[in-house]
């Protein structure tokens, strides 16, 4: 059983457990990254979704609206309407891919390529002022293996 379900046994009110705090804490942190991370791209022209379709596409080469989605963890209607947004943009083009013809690829065009290069400074600017500590891999660790726990991976 975890501490979790224990506190509710427990007639312990959950709200107040450990457990609790850590996810209140979580949630509000990441509230308050998503402000900073949203303003360092604002500046830029992007939204958090839009710069990391952008990114990963920069990085990784020309891809298909369903190896997005995949990576992204993203639904296929969303990847569809960012992408749309950058191609739009210019930051991205669309092609039909020639070994399937019922499938899109976007690949990024030097203006995409740009825009990742200027967000990158940015957020590198926001980063260092979101520095948590010195033992910030040990937190993330710890994130990290909270996150498996809930998600039932070891």
């Amino acid at each position: 059983m975890t501490a979790l379900a224990e506190s509710f046994d427990s007639g312990t009110s959950p709200v107040h457990s450990a457990e609790f705090e850590i996810v209140s804490t979580v949630l509000r942190m990441a509230s308050a990254a998503r402000v900073r991370l949203a303003e360092a791209l604002d500046a830029q022209g992007l939204s958090w979704a839009r710069y990391e379709v952008l990114e990963l596409v920069c990085r990784r080469g020309s891809m298909s609206y369903s190896a997005l989605s995949r990576e992204l963890v993203r639904h296929r209607t969303s990847i569809t309407a960012t992408t749309a947004s950058l191609v739009e943009a210019g930051l991205l083009v669309r092609t039909v891919n020639p070994r399937n013809r019922q499938q899109y690829m976007v690949e990024a065009t030097d203006s995409g390529h740009r825009a990742v290069t200027r967000a990158e400074r940015a957020l590198e600017r926001s980063r260092s002022r979101m520095a948590v500590d010195t033992d910030s891999a040990r937190t993330l660790e710890v994130l990290r293996g909270i996150e498996k726990q809930w998600n039932g991976r070891r």
